[in-house]
């Protein structure tokens, strides 16, 4: 359903939490988690009182997406690997139609129609390369058992944890910084002891993470789009 609060519309998500939660997705929607004992009087009320945090942050994710230059496959322009910032060399003798070289992404010239899809894939293979052992550390860590792992495109969320214990995680997030990437992982893996975002979940997250409310923050006003 969703939910209209003076000038701002939100989508509201109901389910057995305890608590109310507003968060600004990547795509600059606004999202309210509560639960289904809340009437809607009382829930309108409550965002009501946190506009002002709302606006703030809506003013912060539009500067940051205008401001976001946009990504174009010619040699020079730059792209994010786990983090480091990778330059693009188009080469017209290039073996592979892209590949990963160092700090160098170099795509082959006669690739550069198909350079989006490549970069997707080459994003979901390093997801799948580096994921595995993430998964298993901190799984190992906080006495869980995943089942299966998926990288691939999750629309507007940045990972998942499925009811059978699946994890999903968004092909873009490959481009995020290693401490990111790592909050992202604990993050679904604590859905495995408690599927809402309880009090308990987040004692979860922060006996693993101590300062996992710093990487949540970054996530909430990085977009995906600005990662790459």
């Amino acid at each position: 359903m969703t939910l209209q609060v003076a000038n701002v519309l939100c989508r509201v998500v109901r389910s057995d939490r305890r608590s109310t939660a507003i968060y600004i997705e990547r795509d600059g929607s606004v999202l309210v988690r509560a639960p289904r004992t809340l009437d809607d009087a009382k829930l309108s009320k409550l965002v009501e009182k946190k506009l002002p945090w709302i606006y703030r942050n809506l003013a912060l994710w539009e500067e940051l997406n205008r401001d976001a230059p946009t990504r174009e496959f010619v040699s020079g322009e730059t792209f994010y690997i786990e983090g480091q910032p990778c330059t693009l060399d188009v080469q017209s003798e290039a073996v592979l139609p892209l590949s990963l070289v160092g700090t160098r992404l170099v795509l082959r010239a006669d690739a550069r129609p198909r350079a989006e899809e490549l970069l997707r894939a080459l994003y979901r293979q390093r997801g799948y390369e580096r994921l595995p052992g993430l998964v298993e550390r901190f799984a190992r860590q906080m006495d869980v058992r995943p089942g299966r792992l998926r990288v691939w495109e999750l629309m507007n969320r940045w990972a998942s944890c499925s009811a059978a214990g699946n994890l999903n995680f968004h092909w873009r997030a490959m481009a995020l910084p290693l401490d990111i990437l790592e909050y992202l992982v604990v993050h679904e893996l604590a859905h495995l002891k408690h599927r809402n975002h309880t009090k308990e979940f987040w004692l979860t997250v922060e006996k693993t993470l101590p300062k996992w409310e710093q990487t949540a923050g970054w996530l909430r006003v990085h977009g995906a789009g600005r990662s790459l």
